[in-house]
């Protein structure tokens, strides 16, 4: 291979002060296959001493599991709903949950009557009744007596909303969410079966 930045550039009809142009000389090729340039040397495979994995024990357990098995994306806990599930009315169970507690003690009235068997929507209908109930009755306490009770009311109007959003979620997402007190006896209440 020649070394073209020994060479003089070569000049081209038109000097107008431009950059001189150097052409590439190419080697002449007489065949399609390319050829080598430089010599390759072979070298002999190397071989590396064992080493030790350095990945935790059940890290190397679970690269020795076969690939033919994959868990699901989603396994559903003992106690939730399935997404798919339908009530009597043609309603998604979880559809129906969330309702329950949009509106409030009276929206768990209203489904306790509608779907009287599906035990998921009974739950959170029974929870419902039982934790706006009991809340709207103390705010109803809280306005009859607000200098005795100063400051109660804007606290249980906090614990209100909270709930009411932390409840729909977990009735939307198909979850048996129980509240400390009331969720142990709507789960007794909605286990018996005929309530009304």
């Amino acid at each position: 291979m020649r070394n073209n930045l020994n060479q003089p550039p070569t000049s081209s009809n038109d000097d107008r002060g431009y950059a001189p142009q150097w052409t590439p000389e190419y080697p002449n090729v007489e065949s399609d296959r390319p050829q080598a340039v430089y010599p390759q040397q072979e070298y002999p495979p190397q071989e590396y001493p064992p080493q030790e994995s350095s990945y935790p024990p059940y890290y190397q357990s679970q690269q020795q599991q076969e690939y033919g098995y994959q868990q699901p994306a989603y396994t559903s806990t003992s106690g939730d709903v399935s997404p798919l599930e339908r009530t009597s009315t043609g309603m998604k169970a979880t559809t129906a949950g969330l309702l329950c507690y949009l509106f409030g003690w009276i929206g768990g009235v209203v489904f306790l009557f509608l779907e009287p068997k599906n035990r998921f929507v009974r739950f959170h209908a029974i929870q419902s009744i039982l934790f706006f109930g009991s809340l709207s009755i103390l705010q109803w306490v809280c306005d009859i007596f607000p200098f005795a009770l100063f400051g109660v009311g804007g606290i249980l109007g906090l614990v209100t909303f909270i709930g009411w959003i932390v409840l729909m979620v977990a009735a939307h997402r198909g979850r048996y969410y129980k509240l400390p007190i009331l969720g142990d006896y709507a789960e007794k209440l909605a286990n018996q079966g005929n309530i009304l």
